[in-house]
């Protein structure tokens, strides 16, 4: 175990690896590995109760997760620190005796399920399951790792259980387990916690499986796998062949040749393939999960030119790398790469702690990690040594790899074989000699190439500021306004209390024509990438001199954030700011952005229906905000002097927000703003004209907005329910949210995903815009109809206020505490300080103690408030001015009801009829149905009325099968309960029929929309919807802005 001490954690973090994976898996129990990770915590013998540990977790404003990989699985959690000792006893009684319960096999196996489903159309994870389903046979490496209800034979439960058990008695061993805590006490005290709770763990000796061979042998190498792909992608890769490289963790060989191929400066491999046109980045890395192979990736994404002219690459790849052996090693690069890392470890400034925490514990499995070099793993590098790169260098030879080609489009390819599992077309063919054995070296094309110069923003001045007096409250961070005009807001703070050489500034550069239209927010996009583009070859040594850079393209111009060493950031910024007002983009940089931006669109449109949700509710509910669908028609369109017009007059009249903060005087942080202003040299915008964000606050009612999922391969609907709770910056109603959020996420995600199988992403928190309204937000995603998924989180909220009537004052206390300890918790790094002020001058608020206002109004809260939030806003039957918006996404298996259903029959009805065909595939109309209905409610007998129905079905339904099916026992359970759900909710709207129409007061058909028999306003067009609505005010500044110097 290793075990953390940090005085100034107010939040514990612990992490478990397990140095077994998928490929210990049975080959007749495909998935067993990742079943247990997630059968490991339903209960154990000294806590049994389903969902107990979790749930305790969750009420100490916590969060457990975990993933299975090849050769670990790893667990990790966070959690109030006063509870460290206890959850710790939680966490170790499952590693001690889990239950394995046999009641819940069948249900997590359907959750293993829904997880893969949910990647079966994601692109990359396709690309994985190709390469592994065509590697070494012999191999688990070729094994599917996910699992399915098939592969786990999940219909009999009793066995598989059988198989759990024997899994996780013969690996599941202390000596391959390793710990790590990190928490608010003594390493003394954190020692003993640790042996108390984890000694119990059963030791039998290294249990990890013994993997012989490599998963890429001479026959899978020298070939070329064709592969289809699902959105617009283009990608080429490289795969090496390497044995183990973990014995050379400290020296790193193959950290100097990735370092290389990586590099994107003048006369690099990435240079010549985008001027050329062939392609638009390399990302080169080694593959390996703590076994004996190791493999090395090379990922070109690749141009259509590209694809026609793959050779090219693949010889202009090998001719870079003739180039690097041919200079042959060199120390000075490979200490440019060890200093690098050096002043980031020397200078360390403390990330998230669940991470560093899941980081260590998956270290520490690795067998050549010495125990002295724990900490400094990935941050010092070992000894130069020539002949082990010279080594790594010859392994990558042409007669040592393979290479993949995917995309949407392969002329002239057959493709009569599919991969297993995700069914990703392929074919497969021997490389050519002449990119093999005949491969030469072309010296022409060498001569496009040189390894990179000295780096010329490695930083040398280290010195740090004269210590200023401290502010009377250490993270109290109140920066100090310099100057406020027409053309410049300039905010400057000096370092406190880190006395680090280090600073971050942020420049927010605003125009009015950058969002004024689609076709402009879409050239913007691409001039924005162009940018990067440029700045990656200008600006590259940044990346290993201590600095960092990101420019982000908002609704109101640019955002340009820069941190690290303070020597040379104003460099870097002038630098930078140069780049954004005097480039001219040329047609190669101009095609390859058109290119990302093609394959950006298309990857959205072939996300997951969660993933596409906020998207719509953004065009819903924020004034200008334009649509993937949008932009991408305007692609089209655009042309390389439209993109070069618009840098020009977007500079024209601009308002520069600067805040400079770190290890510089007040002297420079002018001195910066001024360079900045000379370099932009544009007209003044007067602050009335500055781009604001207007976000609406609806008008009361029930809202659908029904979508058809972009991907057209999907096969899930989605539902999300946001219900206006309040404003944001109304600090009582946010807080209050915040308390809400910590008690109901759990049960709401215990509820739809654990007891009622709806899906595997499944989620509730509270949200709101900076500018504006608060939401309750619910969502799931799920194989069944987003109408029924509506109703389940109807029936949720309308259960759960009992559920907060009934809950012990205490818990809500204990809720707002952990929200005052986290507000509390330190900032670790002065970017982090940097963001907190910026967050605040970028919002318009200028607000610096809304955090010490939180926490006083934290400590006030009750379960009054809560349930005064939940009756007001939140549940239907009693909210005075209900407030929701549904978005539904239809997949397009799905059939739709017409706008006629909708206006005639109620969603319970409508949700019935879906889930009837779903689960047994029967089509029973919905007149039909709906006076079936009818005549159930009247005998009140649940049982009766469902056996009614399903002899109805029986007798309707259209398969041939007559009842036969493929779906496991368990998922047949699932789909039949949902039926009977379906049913109940039915009886009980008829019974008792929701009424939504008094919570409307506007009438929206004359803008073409329909109201459902329940008084549902139906959304068709969210613009025209929009329009009717009010918008929230402007913030009001919390503090006067009175700038210290005249303009």
């Amino acid at each position: 175990a290793i075990c953390i001490s940090d005085d100034n954690a107010k939040t514990a973090t612990v992490s478990l690896s397990v140095g077994v994976g998928s490929y210990a898996n049975p080959s007749n129990t495909l998935g067993l590995a990742h079943l247990l990770e997630h059968m490991l915590f339903m209960g154990s013998a000294k806590y049994p109760e389903d969902g107990s540990i979790n749930a305790f977790i969750s009420n100490n404003s916590g969060r457990c997760s975990a993933y299975t990989s090849g050769a670990k699985t790893s667990y990790f959690f966070n959690f109030d620190n006063g509870v460290l000792d206890e959850a710790l006893d939680r966490i170790s009684s499952c590693f001690i005796e889990p239950l394995l319960r046999v009641d819940a096999i069948g249900r997590e196996a359907n959750v293993v399920d829904s997880e893969y489903q949910f990647k079966i159309t994601n692109d990359k994870r396709r690309q994985y399951a190709l390469e592994e389903f065509l590697s070494n046979p012999n191999h688990p490496f070729s094994q599917f790792k996910c699992g399915n209800c098939s592969t786990l034979n999940s219909s009999a439960p009793e066995g598989l259980r059988k198989k759990l058990v024997e899994f996780y008695k013969r690996y599941y061993s202390a000596d391959i387990i390793k710990l790590v805590i990190s928490g608010n006490y003594s390493l003394d005290e954190l020692t003993e916690m640790a042996v108390a709770r984890f000694s119990a763990i059963e030791s039998k000796g290294d249990t990890r499986p013994i993997l012989s061979g490599h998963p890429l042998t001479k026959n899978e190498l020298g070939k070329i796998i064709r592969f289809e792909t699902l959105s617009d992608i283009s990608k080429i890769c490289i795969k090496f062949a390497l044995p183990d490289t973990r014995p050379h963790e400290r020296t790193r060989p193959f950290r100097y040749i990735t370092w290389l191929i990586n590099h994107e400066g003048s006369a690099s491999l990435t240079q010549y393939l985008r001027s050329n046109g062939l392609a638009t980045d390399i990302f080169a890395s080694i593959r390996y999960e703590c076994v004996n192979f190791s493999i090395l990736n090379i990922t070109f994404n690749v141009t259509t030119k590209g694809l026609e002219h793959y050779e090219q690459i693949v010889k202009a790849f090998f001719a870079y790398l003739h180039m690097v052996a041919r200079c042959g090693p060199q120390k000075r690069i490979y200490d440019e790469i060890a200093n690098s890392l050096k002043l980031n470890y020397d200078y360390y400034e403390q990330g998230p702690a669940t991470k560093y925490t899941l980081d260590l514990s998956v270290s520490a499995l690795n067998i050549y990690q010495l125990p002295e070099h724990m900490i400094s793993r990935s941050s010092l590098m070992g000894d130069f040594d020539s002949s082990l790169i010279s080594a790594a260098l010859d392994l990558c030879n042409p007669t040592n790899y393979r290479l993949l080609i995917g995309t949407k489009f392969h002329d002239g390819v057959e493709f009569s074989m599919k991969e297993k599992y995700y069914g990703v077309p392929y074919n497969v063919s021997d490389l050519p000699e002449k990119l093999t054995t005949a491969l030469s070296e072309d010296k022409q094309l060498q001569d496009n190439f040189h390894l990179p110069e000295p780096n010329a923003f490695i930083p040398e001045d280290f010195s740090i500021l004269s210590q200023i007096d401290a502010r009377p409250e250490l993270d109290k961070s109140v920066p100090t306004l310099l100057k406020y005009n027409d053309s410049l807001e300039l905010w400057y703070r000096q370092d406190d209390k880190f006395y680090l050489p280090k600073g971050a500034m942020m420049i927010e550069i605003m125009s009015p024509i950058v969002n004024s239209s689609p076709r402009n927010r879409a050239i913007f996009n691409i001039l924005s990438r162009c940018w990067r583009y440029i700045m990656t070859e200008k600006l590259y040594g940044t990346r290993f001199a201590g600095l960092s850079y990101v420019i982000n393209d908002l609704r109101s111009g640019i955002a340009v954030s820069i941190n690290g060493f303070s020597h040379k950031l104003p460099l870097l910024a002038k630098q930078t700011i140069e780049i954004l007002r005097h480039s001219t983009i040329n047609k190669s940089v101009f095609d390859n952005c058109i290119k990302d931006a093609q394959e950006m669109y298309s990857q959205i449109r072939m996300s997951s229906t969660y993933a596409q949700a906020p998207e719509w509710i953004s065009q819903l509910l924020v004034e200008h905000e334009w649509h993937t669908v949008d932009l991408q028609e305007s692609l089209s369109s655009i042309t390389l002097k439209m993109l070069n017009e618009l840098s020009r007059n977007l500079f024209e009249q601009v308002r520069v927000k600067m805040l400079v903060t770190g290890n510089f005087t007040e002297e420079q942080a002018v001195s910066i703003g001024s360079t900045v202003q000379e370099i932009i040299k544009s007209q003044l915008l007067p602050v009335c004209q500055v781009p604001q964000t207007r976000v609406v606050h609806l008008d009361p009612g029930y809202y659908f907005l029904p979508k058809a999922v972009l991907n057209t391969k999907g096969t899930q609907g989605f539902a999300v329910a946001y219900i206006q709770i309040g404003r944001k910056f109304d600090i009582h109603a946010h807080m209050v949210s915040q308390v809400l959020d910590n008690l109901f996420k759990q049960p709401f995600f215990n509820q739809l995903r654990t007891s009622e199988q709806l899906g595997y992403v499944v989620f509730a928190n509270t949200w709101g815009f900076d500018e504006g309204s608060l939401f309750a937000k619910l969502s799931v995603q799920s194989e069944s109809n987003p109408i029924y998924l509506s109703l389940r989180i109807t029936e949720f909220l309308r259960a759960y206020r009992q559920t907060l009537v009934d809950i012990d004052a205490s818990k809500v206390t204990k809720s707002a505490e952990t929200l005052v300890s986290k507000r509390q918790e330190k900032l670790k790094s002065i970017a982090s300080e940097a963001y907190r002020m910026w967050n605040h001058i970028a919002s318009g608020d200028y607000d610096y103690q809304l955090i010490d206002k939180e926490i006083a109004c934290l400590h006030n809260i009750t379960k009054d408030d809560l349930v005064q939030m939940w009756d007001t806003y939140i549940n239907p039957d009693t909210a005075p001015k209900y407030t929701r918006t549904d978005l539904h996404i239809w997949p397009t298996s799905a059939q739709r009801p017409s706008s006629a259903d909708i206006e005639k029959y109620p969603a319970s009805i409508l949700a019935l009829q879906r889930v009837i065909k779903d689960g047994v595939d029967s089509e029973l109309g919905l007149e039909d149905l709906s006076a079936f209905v009818i005549s159930a409610s009247k005998s009140n007998d649940l049982g009766s009325a469902f056996d009614q129905l399903m002899e109805r079905c029986r007798k309707s339904k259209q398969s041939s099968q007559d009842g036969s099916s493929e779906d496991s026992n368990s998922d047949v359970d699932v789909k039949i309960q949902k039926i009977k759900t379906g049913l109940q909710m039915a009886l009980k709207a008829t019974a008792n029929t929701p009424s939504y129409h008094r919570h409307s007061s506007v009438d929206f058909t004359n803008i073409g929309m329909t109201q459902t028999c329940e008084g549902i306003w139906v959304i068709e067009d969210s613009a025209k919807f929009q329009s009717t609505q009010a918008l929230n005010a402007l913030l009001i500044p919390a503090t006067e802005l009175v700038p210290k110097y005249d303009n």
